[in-house]
């Protein structure tokens, strides 16, 4: 079951999605939460998608080394509809412009970039448009260190930074 309660997620981090998601509403840019922390075994139910089980490949990432797993990274996913009442999910990644220049997923990892976060909307491999984190500077293999030292906690008493 996926979680969109960010109290799971590193202290850190859910402090500036809190004002990332100010950002967007400012914008009027019609992003939510979609997922945030993420177990392991569910990371390597979504790593099985497009291999061993039905649907397209959503993730290079196994169970430990995927930033949701630390609660340092979440997918925000746009409304379709946001005059409708509820989230109507869209998916819908098209790098399409409108009239003014604007596309909705670079402007939202843009935001992202400002409130500093990464946004998986730049990355060259394996771009991954709903997807903001932050690593407060440490490696996978850190955060994998950290947790066997001391679970997730120890992972965020490593999280400092200018917020």
């Amino acid at each position: 079951m996926r979680s969109t309660d960010k109290s799971l997620l590193c202290p850190n981090f859910s402090r500036q999605l809190s004002v990332f998601e100010v950002r967007l509403s400012e914008a009027r840019l019609p992003f939510h939460l979609f997922e945030g922390l993420r177990t392991w075994d569910q990371q390597d139910e979504l790593y099985a998608q497009g291999r061993t089980s039905p649907g397209n490949i959503v993730t290079n990432a196994r169970g430990g080394d995927s930033w949701h797993n630390y609660g340092l990274a979440c997918d925000y996913v746009l409304d379709a509809q946001p005059d409708k009442p509820g989230i109507q999910w869209s998916w819908d990644t098209r790098a399409d412009m409108d009239a003014n220049g604007h596309n909705d997923w670079r402007d939202m990892a843009s935001i992202a970039v400002a409130c500093g976060m990464e946004s998986g909307f730049f990355w060259t491999r394996f771009p991954d448009l709903p997807h903001v984190q932050n690593r407060f500077g440490l490696s996978i293999a850190d955060a994998k260190e950290l947790y066997r030292l001391g679970g997730i906690q120890k992972v965020w008493a490593a999280c400092k930074g200018e917020l």
